[in-house]
């Protein structure tokens, strides 16, 4: 998270740089790997094991920060860093591929109301096998990057961004039975977009558009060496997506707000190839006085050249908290989601790394993705503790999804906003989230042993 400026267009870049990381690393070890989108603890459910430790992966995928500070010659400086774990799993033709990538990345960057520039530094480790019917072995590789990027308000309207890269590493293959092969290995890459409001919302409610696009292009390269000639391998996307919003529309006490999203891609090169349309929608309302917040979102992939990629999705909420104060009181959340995201096409179709995560039904030919549910229900209750300094909430959830069950018991403690020391005191957070989880397996899984999980999260601003 920004913890600082709180800039969109920021916040874009970064997201940016994580998604073109996470591709060029799977690209380095074989240019056709393609990402996985599976649980990752779904072989532990099946084989029904009843505790296991953290990994280091996954320590590593939870992990991040963000501090950022106001500069002396104006704007503000920020350092911030995370890691992140993909999991894959491909094949073409004959031959399998799967593996999993580990990628750090640090970054820093100073940033003004119009502009940005700053830079990333990221390592990346992955592993792998290849699997075909003459041929099996393992492949590693390991990447080394720097990667500058810049964001530019051109006026309230519209903003580009940019960014480059180039990164250095090896691959090693190891046939089975046979001795490891190496080379070295580079990347180049880059990726520039624009985002602009098309139109504005007038001040008593309207129609509100905006539009985004970008281009991005990666090659990877290998050197020749004993056993392996050189490789080379390009892909390239286009992408472009509208958002409209309608706002301030009013429905009996509250207001209602519907939106519509479409978006439109091509990708190219030695990877996925072909034109993709997507559309989604939804409506919101909400009413302050009551603390009732309700929405449905829906989308879908109307079509796509590759006529296997199918991906539909929808979603509803309902959120209750009449407390007075924030964060005090009752609350209550319940949440049910079918098939995959129910984000619109600007935030579904364009956000996916790459084609193979259109591919969302999984289950087999014939069935229905929109069959994958999730229902999440979570009440809670706020008081104020520590002299009124801090807030203290309980939390109850309940989930099914898929043939599990899952309870959830929590405990939230968080500084009030404005309760800081100093002059800058309202801008001071402090909160401290600790919950257990316990999963049951129901009908035809319920030979499987229950899993207990604990965890913890500590988030700070000063």
């Amino acid at each position: 998270e920004d913890l600082g400026s709180g800039s969109r267009a920021r916040d874009e870049a970064r997201a940016k740089l994580a998604e073109e990381q996470e591709a060029n690393s799977r690209l380095e070890a074989m240019k056709n790997w393609l990402q996985g989108t599976g649980d990752a603890d779904g072989e532990g459910r099946q084989a029904g094991y009843r505790s296991r430790a953290v990994t280091p992966d996954e320590l590593v995928t939870g992990s991040s920060f963000a501090l950022t500070g106001e500069a002396k010659a104006g704007g503000m400086v920020s350092l911030w860093g995370r890691g992140t774990v993909s999991r894959f799993d491909g094949r073409e033709g004959d031959l399998t591929l799967h593996g999993e990538v580990v990628s750090a990345m640090l970054g820093a960057d100073w940033a003004s109301e119009k502009w940005t520039a700053g830079f990333l530094m990221s390592r990346s480790v992955a592993e792998g096998g290849y699997r075909r019917p003459d041929l099996s072995g393992e492949a590693s590789s390991t990447l080394t990057g720097l990667y500058p990027y810049g964001r530019y308000a051109v006026n309230g309207r519209v903003t580009v961004w940019g960014i480059a890269g180039y990164g250095e590493g090896e691959l090693v293959l190891t046939p089975e039975g046979q001795s490891a092969m190496r080379t070295d290995m580079g990347l180049t890459m880059g990726a520039v977009g624009l985002r602009g409001v098309a139109v504005e919302a007038p001040a008593k409610g309207g129609i509100a558009l905006a539009v985004k696009t970008d281009a991005m292009a990666v090659r990877t390269t290998s050197d020749r060496t004993q056993g392996l000639a050189a490789a080379e391998a390009d892909v390239t996307r286009l992408s472009l997506g509208l958002e409209g919003t309608y706002r301030g529309l009013a429905l009996g006490t509250g207001t209602l707000a519907p939106t519509a999203e479409i978006g439109v891609r091509h990708d190219g090169g030695d990877a996925e190839t072909g034109f993709g349309l997507d559309l989604g929608g939804g409506l919101s309302w909400s009413d302050p006085e009551s603390g009732i917040q309700a929405e449905f979102r829906g989308r879908g992939l109307l079509t796509h050249e590759s006529k296997s990629f199918r991906d539909r999705g929808l979603s509803g909420s309902f959120a209750w908290a009449p407390g007075q104060a924030p964060g005090r009181g009752p609350s209550l959340t319940l949440t049910q989601t079918m098939g995959g995201s129910a984000s619109g096409g600007a935030d579904a179709l364009l956000g996916q790394r790459h084609l193979g995560g259109l591919a969302a039904n999984e289950n087999g030919p014939g069935v229905d993705e929109l069959a994958n549910r999730r229902l999440d229900l979570r009440m809670a209750y706020g008081f104020p503790v520590l002299e009124d300094r801090f807030t203290m909430t309980p939390e109850l959830g309940l989930g099914l999804f898929n043939g599990y069950r899952e309870y959830a018991l929590g405990l939230r403690l968080e500084l009030v906003p404005g309760s800081g020391s100093g002059a800058g005191g309202g801008l001071n957070a402090l909160g401290l989230r600790i919950e257990a989880t316990r999963s049951e397996a129901t009908g035809a899984n319920d030979n499987v042993d229950p899993q207990h999980s604990g965890g913890f999260r500590l988030t700070a601003r000063w």
